[in-house]
């Protein structure tokens, strides 16, 4: 299954209570079935199994109206509909088949599927099927990269593998070719042949998650999971806005039995991530959750003297170095006995110079994520080192 949008950010998760809570949040079981609806079903989501979605698609279409509630039917059936999509030519079929998919995957998200993939696709599918980037390639690379999308869609790999070859030929520079190209390898079972197409798309723009996502993938299937484990990670530098990104980190530390320990900066009433909201009431002098006012005081600060421009990563960065450098001497003299965890926490990031990792990958507004792609140019080893040891909690 070949779904290759646009880049759109999208939510950010919560990463830590994913890693804390693995296990905790269940699908909703399927509702009863006849035998023979059973049976439909089960083929339908065996063909999913096997990433045969153009095979799923006609049981689907039999099975999403007659059941309205199941969110699982209705975000596998959005996916294979995204699927069929790509394989259609003509612009109005396509752009209808695009409609047709996004109402289904909206259903499904309303339903409350639990799926990644469903939500991903629904996040960069616009309502009105505003038609894919594939549209304006070269007619004959467009050609064959759908021909090539219908028979990976009904697992056939080696005629899918010869026509995305094909497109390659045309197009030398082309990222999706090649990483179709090794995902047909990896779909047919053969993982260590498919790397090499994985690690050439990474060289070819290591700024994509696709790649490393499929390459971590592959490596797990090798029992390789310390090298998937940097895959991952390498696909949430990329894109860290992606849902796929976060998702496949929290899956890779259920899969492994890794203990993660996160290392949260949360002040007083806040999350792990987002806009930080103070409550002057949860704050207290004597855990040193009071410097957290000094938040609000700079950032007003700053927009004041900002005016029009925009804020930066450096402004949002100074506050909260400015907090960890008064609580790192309160703790150090002893007037902070029990400093609260926020605070502790932070003082780890600042002393290990991983702030503006914390900021961007959780704490950043529009504005501040305008700097993200050049500082992930210069700092993927610092970006790579807080994910690690503050996000996943674990040892480098």
């Amino acid at each position: 299954m070949h779904i290759f949008y646009n880049k759109v950010p999208s939510v950010v998760l919560s990463v830590f209570l994913l890693l804390v809570n693995i296990g905790l949040a269940q699908t909703p079981p399927a509702p009863a079935l006849t035998e023979d609806k059973a049976a439909l079903r089960a083929k339908a989501f065996e063909f999913v199994r096997q990433n045969r979605y153009l095979d799923a698609l006609p049981l689907l279409e039999k099975l999403a109206p007659l059941y309205p509630n199941d969110a699982d039917i209705w975000a596998q059936y959005g996916i294979a509909l995204g699927t069929q999509s790509m394989t259609i030519a003509a612009p109005a079929e396509r752009k209808s088949a695009r409609i047709k998919a996004y109402n289904a995957l909206a259903k499904a998200r309303d339903l409350g599927t639990k799926s990644q993939i469903a939500l991903s696709i629904l996040d960069q599918i616009p309502p009105d099927g505003s038609d894919d980037t594939l549209a304006e390639t070269d007619h004959e690379f467009e050609k064959n990269i759908r021909e090539g999308e219908a028979y990976f869609g009904r697992g056939e790999y080696d005629k899918a593998f010869a026509a995305y070859e094909k497109a390659l030929k045309i197009d030398p520079k082309s990222y999706g070719a090649v990483l179709f190209m090794g995902d047909c390898l990896y779909a047919a079972g053969k993982y260590k042949e498919s790397e090499v197409w994985f690690a050439k798309a990474v060289g070819m723009d290591p700024d994509r998650e696709h790649a490393y996502r499929f390459w971590g993938d592959a490596l797990m299937n090798q029992k390789k999971n310390l090298e998937a484990r940097d895959k991952f990670i390498g696909a949430l530098i990329a894109e860290p806005f992606s849902r796929l990104t976060w998702d496949r980190l929290v899956t890779w530390v259920a899969e492994t039995g890794t203990k993660a320990v996160p290392q949260p900066v949360n002040p007083p009433g806040n999350g792990v991530n987002g806009e930080i909201v103070l409550d002057e009431k949860l704050l207290k002098p004597e855990d040193g959750s009071i410097h957290w006012r000094k938040y609000n005081e700079m950032r007003a600060s700053q927009l004041i003297a900002n005016g029009s421009k925009r804020r930066t990563l450096a402004d949002e960065s100074a506050i909260f170095r400015k907090i960890a450098e008064v609580a790192r001497g309160e703790m150090k003299s002893g007037k902070i006995k029990n400093p609260h965890p926020s605070l502790v926490n932070l003082v780890k990031l600042d002393d290990a110079g991983l702030v503006e990792s914390y900021v961007l990958l959780l704490r950043a507004d529009d504005d501040v994520l305008e700097d993200y792609e050049s500082y992930r140019d210069k700092n993927r080893d610092k970006l790579r080192k807080f994910i690690i040891e503050f996000l996943l909690g674990v040892q480098p």
